[in-house]
């Protein structure tokens, strides 16, 4: 029942509660008792003239007097059904007034009022039973096929009758004011006219009471809510029965006690796994196996039927992404949404919030990336915004503030991680020129993996993450570009252009390069003459230029490291395509910065999973600039590149820190129980779509292989590139 109901009774006489000290028949004081002064010659007493109250679903107002020989005050155990005026009084009798609010817990509860005087003490218990709640005047009343107590309000306590028709007492009784209706086994709907007479109002009700036919029997009492901790946990509707999912700590040391709330049509209490210890919505309760990695099976009760419903609570070491769209997702443009996010680590701030573990804001998706689009699983971007549809920003698993964001779908990939894995590593070597004056720019993403639903569906393990943007690049707001390069044209190979770009749109369409930064977005014009620039000096300068000139137009830090590294993870599917050249400011410099992108087809496998080889040659691909590098040492460039080379193989790129970093992914998802859901979820679909894109023989479950795999291949690949990079050298 949604309102609160009071009955107001009036006083009462119930067996005092008196409480004095006293010792051999004489009466001494407390010495702390309040008001007494501490003198002997008084007694320290207080009598509560109540000992107990059991009230109705509907609650009540009590009143009785307080008498106390000084100061007293009163505790109340559950103060959100519960309240008493005054609290406290003083010596001589108090009149209190106690409330008990309408029961809507669906269940009977208890609770206590203390009163205390000095060390006197004295407990009024408190109980509430719960039912069904029928309010005359009314000519029907429908009830599910669980029944159970049907409380009749309106009628006199006393002096009333119910008559039930003969055909229907098999399945209703009357108990004083109350109706006791049976579960229903049918599948029918079952109803009855029941009588009811009261004698203090000589009124007669008629009221036709039904009941619901029990639906399908595998499906009675089932939730359709469950919160731990306050956290509504989200199901698959992909699976017959609601199976809930929650995220722990794995780092935790212990099991801390959490709060359990739910609903399901006519459950009552649960139990969990082979413990019949009845829980109740609104209980806090220590469950041992509620750990990373487990199953835990619900069973959902009523005091009908010896019936029970069974759902399951999968649980999760990852943050988990909830997206809600209010419509289809397409490639463009965004579809409004709402983003949850519950992280057990607690590792998301929201302005002056600190360290949430549920974060939810109104937000925009779409799909990402055009190549990624033609797979059955699907990467996403989306944008968080306020009530009002304007631009808010957040910091995400301490990732970064901001309001734009990506969930990578890493379904080419069987490891589920080599984009992060590739980006850790270029992250610990590689930073912009300019860090020092800009100490948050950064060259590469950053993210976290985590277990998506979306509307309702669960889809899986993904990556969150922030992107390649301004702010990643700290570049300046007036005179800051980016470009990416997204196709295999002569333009994004740096060779050369048909024509250049007309700077109407923020597409260069013959070239395939976009403009990322500015946008319209931004309030400022395109332009794609810097880049034009950029390709005409790597495509048509003399060998003399492009090595008089050469940090003129490109940052020889990020083009050494760039070549370094995608040389070292064989990035075929990187040179040229799926690349950004990144200005900082045109005001100041010219010169060109190489920024990485989508690393999934790497570290041993194309973009269709085929093994490459570790052993092979320069990976060039006709990406001008490379051959040229090859070619022609300009600027000395070898020299800086054998240089580099040494210093990194046996840091950020020896194979210790790699194995650390794949074994620390792998661990993580595989002790969290990801990988296993996420093959459960896409293994036979993956199957299925292999003929479509002739995929190499590597599946989508073995992950611990393909760990063995990359790691072997790895440790070839550093044996080759120095090899490689000592033919540079004495070139």
């Amino acid at each position: 029942m949604k309102q609160k109901i009071f009955r107001i009774i009036t006083l009462f006489t119930a067996s005092l509660f008196a409480f004095a000290c006293s010792s051999g028949g004489g009466q001494i004081v407390d010495p702390e008792e309040p008001g007494t002064g501490g003198t002997t010659d008084q007694v320290g007493s207080l009598t509560v003239p109540v000992e107990s109250i059991k009230t109705s679903v509907l609650g009540e107002i009590q009143t009785f007097v307080v008498e106390s020989s000084g100061n007293w005050k009163a505790t109340v155990a559950d103060k959100d059904w519960i309240s008493i005026f005054p609290s406290s009084g003083t010596k001589g009798e108090t009149e209190v007034e106690i409330t008990i609010d309408a029961n809507n817990s669906n269940r009977d509860r208890s609770s206590e009022i203390v009163f205390t005087l000095g060390s006197h003490s004295a407990t009024v218990n408190i109980f509430q039973e719960w039912s069904h709640i029928m309010t005359l005047p009314c000519s029907s009343y429908s009830m599910s096929y669980v029944g159970g107590k049907v409380f009749i309000d309106g009628i006199s306590e006393s002096g009333t009758s119910i008559t039930i028709p003969d055909d229907a007492s098999e399945w209703i009784t009357t108990d004083g004011n109350r109706l006791d209706v049976t579960f229903n086994e049918s599948e029918s709907t079952r109803s009855a006219t029941i009588t009811i007479n009261d004698s203090a109002t000589s009124q007669t009700h008629n009221v036709k009471l039904s009941q619901k036919g029990v639906p399908d029997s595998d499906n009675i009492l089932i939730l359709s809510e469950l919160r731990i901790n306050g956290y509504n946990c989200p199901t698959d509707n992909l699976t017959k029965a609601n199976d809930f999912m929650y995220s722990v700590d794995m780092d935790a040391t212990s099991v801390e006690p959490v709060k359990i709330e739910f609903y399901g049509e006519g459950v009552q209490w649960i139990t969990v796994g082979n413990d019949n210890t009845k829980i109740y919505s609104g209980d806090v309760v220590t469950l041992d196996k509620l750990k990373a990695k487990s199953s835990l099976r619900i069973y959902s009760h009523c005091a009908t039927t010896s019936k029970k419903g069974v759902n399951s609570l999968i649980v999760s070491g990852l943050p988990i992404v909830e997206v809600l769209s209010l419509g289809e997702i397409k490639d463009e443009p965004k579809v409004d949404c709402t983003i949850r996010l519950f992280d057990p680590k607690g590792r998301t701030d929201d302005g002056d919030r600190k360290n949430l573990k549920f974060f939810e804001s109104k937000g925009g998706i779409e799909y990402r990336g055009a190549g990624a689009q033609r797979y059955i699983k699907k990467p996403y971007n989306f944008k968080l915004y306020d009530n009002n549809g304007e631009k808010r920003e957040a910091e995400l698993l301490n990732i970064r503030n901001d309001n734009s964001w990506i969930l990578d779908a890493m379904f080419l990939d069987v490891a589920h991680m080599r984009t992060r894995v590739c980006f850790d590593i270029w992250n610990q070597f590689n930073k912009p020129y300019y860090v020092s004056e800009k100490p948050k720019a950064m060259s590469g993403t950053r993210g976290l993996h985590v277990e998506v639903f979306l509307n309702g569906a669960y889809r899986g393990l993904f990556t969150l993450t922030d992107r390649i943007d301004r702010k990643q690049y700290q570049i300046e707001q007036n005179g800051g570009y980016i470009y990416k390069a997204k196709g295999w044209t002569d333009a994004c190979k740096l060779r050369g252009y048909s024509a250049r770009s007309s700077n109407d749109d923020y597409y260069w369409n013959s070239a395939d390069i976009e403009q990322e930064y500015p946008d319209a977005d931004d309030g400022y014009a395109p332009n794609f003459n810097h880049m034009a620039d950029l390709i005409d000096f790597v495509a048509k300068s003399s060998k003399e230029d492009f090595s008089a000139h050469f940090e003129e137009h490109l940052d020889m830090n990020s083009i050494v490291d760039g070549f370094i590294f995608l040389n070292m993870i064989v990035a075929h599917d990187n040179i040229g395509r799926n690349t950004f050249w990144i200005l900082r400011d045109v005001n100041e410099s010219k010169k060109f910065m190489h920024g990485l992108w989508d690393l999934d087809g790497t570290l041993g496998r194309t973009w269709n999973r085929f093994n490459e080889s570790p052993t092979q040659g320069w990976v060039y691909s006709g990406f001008r600039i490379y051959e040229r590098i090859i070619d022609e040492n300009p600027a000395n460039i070898h020299q800086k590149i054998y240089d580099r080379w040494n210093e990194l193989k046996n840091g950020a790129l020896a194979s210790e820190n790699f194995d650390q970093i794949v074994d620390s992914y792998a661990k993580l998802m595989i002790d969290s129980g990801a990988r296993d859901r996420e093959v459960n979820r896409w293994m036979s679909l993956d199957m299925a779509d292999r003929s479509r894109w002739g995929y190499a023989d590597v599946y989508y479950n073995d992950v611990e292989g393909e760990i063995v795999y990359m790691k072997d291949w790895w440790a070839k690949r550093l044996v080759k590139m120095d090899q490689l990079v000592n033919t540079l050298k004495h070139k």
